[in-house]
């Protein structure tokens, strides 16, 4: 097992279950591989080219299973930070990849250029943060 398919999803919300942690998202997965000894810089080079290559990827986090008892797992929120992370996504996914794919959550944020090429009428500076983070409808 050199290679794993993961879902990326992009600036999802994450809520409080009973199974732990849930990513709550508005966008659809992009679909990306990552291989066992894939450093922390290549895994967010994936993830920004697999979006387009157009927003600052500023945090990755892994929908981390957690066994809790008897077959019952929890999910945890693990940000990825160091390159041995990746490969502990591969551990872990060793141990309960009968539980699904693994999904990743990305959060972008948008620079102030790509802000104002999104601007149609004036907005508040509420409207403004709000757009900085993908928030804006």
């Amino acid at each position: 097992m050199d290679n794993l398919s993961a879902l990326v999803y992009c600036n999802g919300d994450m809520i409080p279950t009973y199974e732990g942690i849930a990513f709550e998202f508005l966008t659809d997965p992009k679909v990306i591989t990552i291989t066992k000894d894939m450093s922390h810089a290549a895994l967010k080079k994936t993830i920004f080219d697999a979006n387009g290559g157009y927003k600052t990827l500023i945090n990755v986090f892994y929908h981390q299973p957690n066994h809790v008892s008897d077959g019952f797992v929890a999910y945890n929120c693990m940000k990825l930070k160091h390159d041995d992370d990746v490969g502990k996504i591969f551990f872990i996914y060793s141990e309960y990849s009968s539980k699904g794919l693994i999904k990743l959550n990305a959060t972008f944020w948008c620079s102030p250029e790509e802000i104002l090429a999104q601007l149609q009428k004036p907005i508040t500076a509420n409207e403004i943060i709000a757009l900085m983070y993908n928030e804006y409808v």
